[in-house]
Protein backbone atom coordinates (compact mmCIF):
# COMPACT_ATOMS: atom_id res chain seq x y z
CA UNK A 1 0.00 0.00 0.00
CA UNK A 2 1.12 3.62 -0.54
CA UNK A 3 -0.51 7.14 -0.18
CA UNK A 4 0.98 10.37 -0.12
CA UNK A 5 1.45 12.10 3.11
CA UNK A 6 2.06 15.65 4.71
CA UNK A 7 5.38 15.46 6.35
CA UNK A 8 8.01 18.12 6.51
CA UNK A 9 10.99 15.13 7.67
CA UNK A 10 12.47 11.53 7.55
CA UNK A 11 13.87 9.65 10.03
CA UNK A 12 15.60 6.54 8.67
CA UNK A 13 16.89 3.87 10.33
CA UNK A 14 20.04 2.25 9.06
CA UNK A 15 20.80 -1.52 8.59
CA UNK A 16 17.88 -2.97 6.46
CA UNK A 17 16.28 0.36 5.79
CA UNK A 18 19.39 2.69 4.33
CA UNK A 19 22.01 -0.30 4.06
CA UNK A 20 21.90 -3.88 3.31
CA UNK A 21 24.38 -5.03 6.20
CA UNK A 22 23.35 -8.62 7.15
CA UNK A 23 25.75 -10.49 5.62
CA UNK A 24 28.31 -8.01 7.03
CA UNK A 25 27.00 -8.27 10.52
CA UNK A 26 26.33 -12.08 10.08
CA UNK A 27 30.18 -12.42 9.23
CA UNK A 28 31.24 -10.13 11.99
CA UNK A 29 29.08 -12.12 14.75
CA UNK A 30 30.04 -15.78 13.46
CA UNK A 31 33.66 -14.33 13.23
CA UNK A 32 32.82 -13.54 17.33
CA UNK A 33 31.19 -16.87 18.19
CA UNK A 34 34.07 -18.97 16.87
CA UNK A 35 36.46 -16.83 18.84
CA UNK A 36 34.36 -17.69 22.07
CA UNK A 37 33.83 -21.77 20.83
CA UNK A 38 30.12 -21.02 19.85
CA UNK A 39 28.21 -22.75 16.96
CA UNK A 40 27.81 -19.98 14.05
CA UNK A 41 24.42 -19.41 12.22
CA UNK A 42 23.27 -18.87 9.17
CA UNK A 43 23.02 -15.59 7.42
CA UNK A 44 19.68 -16.07 7.10
CA UNK A 45 18.83 -16.34 10.82
CA UNK A 46 20.54 -12.88 11.62
CA UNK A 47 17.24 -11.39 10.02
CA UNK A 48 15.81 -12.30 13.34
CA UNK A 49 18.65 -11.71 15.64
CA UNK A 50 19.12 -8.04 14.56
CA UNK A 51 17.21 -4.79 15.23
CA UNK A 52 17.51 -4.26 19.11
CA UNK A 53 21.24 -3.18 19.36
CA UNK A 54 24.61 -4.83 19.77
CA UNK A 55 24.00 -6.10 23.51
CA UNK A 56 20.66 -7.88 22.58
CA UNK A 57 22.56 -9.30 19.24
CA UNK A 58 25.16 -11.05 21.53
CA UNK A 59 22.05 -12.26 23.70
CA UNK A 60 20.44 -13.94 21.05
CA UNK A 61 23.46 -15.47 19.23
CA UNK A 62 24.15 -17.23 22.24
CA UNK A 63 23.02 -21.15 23.07
CA UNK A 64 20.09 -21.58 25.25
CA UNK A 65 22.15 -23.07 27.76
CA UNK A 66 24.84 -20.13 27.62
CA UNK A 67 22.37 -16.90 27.59
CA UNK A 68 23.24 -15.60 31.29
CA UNK A 69 24.79 -12.31 31.61
CA UNK A 70 28.29 -12.99 32.33
CA UNK A 71 28.52 -15.11 28.77
CA UNK A 72 26.39 -12.11 26.66
CA UNK A 73 29.00 -9.69 27.91
CA UNK A 74 32.09 -11.55 27.11
CA UNK A 75 30.97 -12.12 23.86
CA UNK A 76 29.66 -8.57 23.41
CA UNK A 77 33.23 -7.47 23.90
CA UNK A 78 35.13 -9.81 21.27
CA UNK A 79 32.06 -8.45 19.23
CA UNK A 80 33.40 -5.22 19.30
CA UNK A 81 36.74 -5.70 17.80
CA UNK A 82 34.86 -8.33 15.22
CA UNK A 83 32.29 -5.15 14.21
CA UNK A 84 35.56 -2.85 14.17
CA UNK A 85 37.36 -4.93 11.90
CA UNK A 86 34.62 -5.85 9.50
CA UNK A 87 32.43 -2.80 9.05
CA UNK A 88 31.52 -1.55 5.46
CA UNK A 89 33.29 -4.21 3.97
CA UNK A 90 30.50 -5.57 2.65
CA UNK A 91 27.73 -3.19 3.70
CA UNK A 92 26.05 -1.23 0.84
CA UNK A 93 23.31 0.91 0.31
CA UNK A 94 19.90 -0.82 -1.42
CA UNK A 95 19.22 0.44 -5.03
CA UNK A 96 17.90 3.66 -5.42
CA UNK A 97 18.35 5.03 -1.97
CA UNK A 98 20.87 7.61 -2.85
CA UNK A 99 18.10 9.17 -5.29
CA UNK A 100 15.17 9.10 -2.43
CA UNK A 101 17.55 11.17 -0.06
CA UNK A 102 18.12 13.56 -3.19
CA UNK A 103 14.05 14.17 -3.78
CA UNK A 104 13.59 14.02 0.14
CA UNK A 105 16.54 17.24 0.46
CA UNK A 106 14.99 18.71 -3.07
CA UNK A 107 11.95 18.81 -1.35
CA UNK A 108 13.13 20.33 0.99
CA UNK A 109 12.19 17.53 3.61
CA UNK A 110 14.91 17.41 6.71
CA UNK A 111 16.89 14.26 6.98
CA UNK A 112 17.89 11.88 10.15
CA UNK A 113 19.46 8.58 10.96
CA UNK A 114 18.95 6.63 13.99
CA UNK A 115 19.70 3.34 14.56
CA UNK A 116 20.69 0.35 17.54
CA UNK A 117 23.89 0.19 15.64
CA UNK A 118 26.34 1.34 18.17
CA UNK A 119 26.93 5.24 17.91
CA UNK A 120 30.58 5.32 16.20
CA UNK A 121 29.38 2.62 13.82
CA UNK A 122 26.53 4.29 12.83
CA UNK A 123 28.52 8.07 12.20
CA UNK A 124 31.37 6.32 10.04
CA UNK A 125 28.61 3.91 8.33
CA UNK A 126 26.36 7.05 6.79
CA UNK A 127 29.74 9.26 6.26
CA UNK A 128 31.17 6.45 4.09
CA UNK A 129 28.27 5.32 1.83
CA UNK A 130 26.20 9.21 2.19
CA UNK A 131 29.08 11.58 2.28
CA UNK A 132 27.24 14.28 0.17
CA UNK A 133 23.61 14.04 2.33
CA UNK A 134 22.90 16.59 4.94
CA UNK A 135 21.36 14.80 7.22
CA UNK A 136 20.69 16.70 10.58
CA UNK A 137 21.15 14.12 12.82
CA UNK A 138 22.71 10.77 12.63
CA UNK A 139 22.38 8.87 15.59
CA UNK A 140 23.24 5.21 17.00
CA UNK A 141 23.08 3.39 20.06
CA UNK A 142 24.49 5.74 23.30
CA UNK A 143 25.09 4.53 26.67
CA UNK A 144 22.26 5.57 29.44
CA UNK A 145 20.43 6.32 26.36
CA UNK A 146 17.12 4.15 25.55
CA UNK A 147 17.25 2.27 22.29
CA UNK A 148 14.28 2.22 20.00
CA UNK A 149 11.27 0.66 20.47
CA UNK A 150 11.96 4.18 23.44
CA UNK A 151 10.69 7.23 21.59
CA UNK A 152 13.39 9.50 23.74
CA UNK A 153 16.06 9.71 20.63
CA UNK A 154 13.18 9.84 18.16
CA UNK A 155 11.41 12.97 20.04
CA UNK A 156 14.77 14.41 20.85
CA UNK A 157 15.83 14.54 17.20
CA UNK A 158 12.12 16.53 16.14
CA UNK A 159 13.32 18.79 19.29
CA UNK A 160 16.40 19.64 16.93
CA UNK A 161 14.06 19.53 13.65
CA UNK A 162 11.84 22.00 15.80
CA UNK A 163 9.02 20.28 14.45
CA UNK A 164 6.17 18.46 16.41
CA UNK A 165 6.30 14.50 16.10
CA UNK A 166 3.23 14.47 13.90
CA UNK A 167 5.01 16.27 11.23
CA UNK A 168 8.03 13.48 10.76
CA UNK A 169 7.40 9.93 9.07
CA UNK A 170 10.02 7.56 10.76
CA UNK A 171 10.99 4.63 8.09
CA UNK A 172 12.45 1.52 9.32
CA UNK A 173 12.23 -2.37 8.31
CA UNK A 174 11.11 -3.93 11.72
CA UNK A 175 8.40 -4.05 14.08
CA UNK A 176 11.21 -2.21 16.61
CA UNK A 177 10.82 1.00 14.15
CA UNK A 178 7.08 0.79 13.85
CA UNK A 179 6.82 0.73 17.86
CA UNK A 180 9.31 3.85 17.80
CA UNK A 181 7.40 5.44 15.58
CA UNK A 182 4.29 4.93 17.68
CA UNK A 183 5.62 5.70 20.74
CA UNK A 184 7.25 8.84 19.61
CA UNK A 185 4.03 10.03 17.49
CA UNK A 186 5.32 10.05 14.38
CA UNK A 187 3.84 8.36 11.38
CA UNK A 188 5.26 4.94 10.81
CA UNK A 189 6.69 3.47 7.30
CA UNK A 190 7.48 0.22 6.76
CA UNK A 191 10.62 -0.53 4.33
CA UNK A 192 9.58 -4.45 3.05
CA UNK A 193 12.58 -4.34 1.25
CA UNK A 194 14.48 -4.59 4.73
CA UNK A 195 15.35 -7.72 7.04
CA UNK A 196 11.87 -8.60 8.33
CA UNK A 197 9.21 -8.35 4.99
CA UNK A 198 5.81 -6.69 5.27
CA UNK A 199 4.05 -9.01 7.13
CA UNK A 200 5.34 -8.06 10.16
CA UNK A 201 5.01 -4.21 9.27
CA UNK A 202 1.77 -4.72 8.96
CA UNK A 203 1.41 -6.32 12.38
CA UNK A 204 3.16 -3.92 13.70
CA UNK A 205 1.32 -0.74 12.84
CA UNK A 206 2.80 0.79 9.52
CA UNK A 207 0.24 3.21 8.24
CA UNK A 208 2.12 2.45 4.75
CA UNK A 209 4.32 -0.14 3.68
CA UNK A 210 6.56 -0.17 0.49
CA UNK A 211 8.49 -2.83 -1.32
CA UNK A 212 11.08 -0.62 -2.60
CA UNK A 213 13.28 2.50 -1.30
CA UNK A 214 12.18 4.12 -5.04
CA UNK A 215 8.65 3.75 -3.28
CA UNK A 216 9.04 6.23 -0.91
CA UNK A 217 8.78 9.03 -3.50
CA UNK A 218 5.48 8.01 -3.65
CA UNK A 219 5.32 9.83 -0.81
CA UNK A 220 5.86 13.38 -1.46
Amino acid sequence: MSSSLNFSAVIFDLDGTLLYTLEEIAAATNAALARVGYPEHSVDAYRQFVGSGAKKLAWRVLPKEKQCQEECEALYAVLGEEYARSLNTIARPYDGVQDVLIAFAAAGKQLAVLSNKPDELTKAAVKKFFPTVDFVVVQGGLPDVPLKPAGDSAIGIAAKMKLEPEQIIFVGDSDVDMQTAQNAGMVPVGASWGFRGGEELTAAGAKVVLDAPVDLESLL
